[in-house]
């Protein structure tokens, strides 16, 4: 993979910066679903609905949604390397906290935490790359950051699954503070890509001021507005799929712990090698073909889940295929697009778009645990409504712009 730095680091080479960036993302985006193969487990202990045990998804989620939100503006005044390491750092002290939790209620203030360091993460992580490489490096980098994050739902439950069996969700949690330390270790390594003159680093009420005025600017733009919304809503199902998939492939199916992550990881590997075609069928068609290929595949994927994904695990996944490698394709498209933004405004891009793919997903997370006749058959009435609201919003805000 060739780099180019525009930006030089003071410890790092283009590579390396890019694996130093790409490990700390990677390391806090495990704390999504790692502990997913014990949450069946963990209803039996705290003896508490699947609805209530999955607040400590939705609270970080949802939390973490509003840290990406202030993260990007926030680096955009004070520079990118002070909030990361508060992020960083954060996720370290919170993940220990999640592994002492003595109750529900105290793992979902832990989550909450645990959820602020993540949000800053991935949106300083975005600024990072889009600040310190050359135009022609930034949609390969970028590429290959939206593939390989995926690298951690794939591991994650793996790993959760080898942790459960010498020891309990505690111990995932303790692994992960254990890792939130590298990660701050990582951060320090790095060298301010955005700097910023203390003459010219603005009061709290200025921030909000600039944060208010980006959002507004690019929020006008019926462009910039659909294609992030856009990109919200084709990850709900993939949310969605977080939130019940230990139950359907370990309740409903009966798969033992070896039996969910390779399903599991299965389909997030389509969804790691998903933005490589995106790369791939770029050279070949413009985006907006691609993204009707990629509306044609969400509804694939939804029809047969309702139609036959019940019938086996094997089934279930096949079906799912489609929309997992639609979901991958749409991320890094709307991504490269989305952040074609002038200096001063990437952060709060980057911010921006974030917000609004965390929160939308966020809601999945419930929704997907309503009272549904069966969890599957939720899973695909979800595909197939987020088929309905991208058609939507394409069609409001994409047909002319996108080339």
């Amino acid at each position: 993979m060739a780099l180019s730095l525009q930006r030089g680091q003071a410890k790092l080479g283009p590579r390396t910066f890019f694996i130093c960036v790409l490990a700390i993302d990677l390391i806090v985006i495990l704390a999504i679903d790692m502990y997913a193969p014990a949450l069946p487990s963990m209803q039996e202990t705290f003896d508490v609905s699947i609805g209530y045990l999955n607040l400590t998804m939705f609270a970080f989620f949802f939390i973490s949604a509003f840290a990406t939100f202030l993260a990007g503006p926030l680096s955009d005044c004070f520079g990118r390397k002070p909030p990361l390491l508060v992020a960083t750092g954060l996720f370290a002290v919170s993940s220990f906290g999640c592994a002492l939790s003595p109750s529900v209620e105290l793992l979902v203030v832990f989550r909450v935490l645990q959820g602020i360091g993540v949000g800053g993460v991935q949106t300083l992580a975005t600024a990072l790359i889009q600040d310190a490489y050359t135009e022609d490096s930034v949609q390969t980098a970028m590429t290959f950051l939206q593939s390989l994050v995926i690298v951690g739902p794939v591991l994650a439950p793996f790993l959760g699954s080898f942790i459960l069996m010498i020891t309990t969700w505690r111990g995932i949690f303790g692994i992960l503070g254990a890792l939130g330390v590298l990660t701050v270790v990582l951060a320090l390594t790095i060298t301010e890509t955005h700097q910023v003159q203390r003459d010219q680093r603005g009061s709290m009420g200025k921030m909000l001021h600039k944060i208010m005025g980006d959002c507004k600017s690019l929020v006008s733009q019926r462009s910039f507005t659909s294609l992030a919304l856009i990109m919200g809503f084709a990850g709900v199902p993939f949310f969605a799929l977080i939130a019940t998939v230990s139950y359907i492939l370990m309740n409903d199916f009966a798969l033992d712990y070896l039996g969910y992550s390779l399903i599991y990881a299965a389909t997030c590997l389509l969804d790691c090698i998903a933005p490589f075609v995106y790369l791939a069928l770029s050279k070949r068609m413009p985006n907006k073909r691609i993204l009707r290929l990629s509306f044609v595949l969400i509804g694939v994927s939804g029809v047969t889940l309702l139609a036959a994904g019940h019938l086996s695990p094997v089934i279930f996944f096949l079906a799912f295929a489609p929309y997992a490698l639609s979901e991958g394709i749409i991320r890094p498209l709307a991504y490269v697009d989305l952040l074609d933004q002038p200096e001063d405004k990437v952060g709060s891009a980057s911010s921006l778009v974030n917000f609004s793919y965390v929160l939308i997903t966020a809601v999945a997370t419930v929704v997907a645990t309503m009272d549904w006749p069966s969890l599957i058959f939720g899973l695909s009435v979800i595909t197939i409504g987020t088929l309905l609201c991208v058609l939507a919003l394409y069609w409001w805000g994409q047909r002319e712009s996108l080339q």
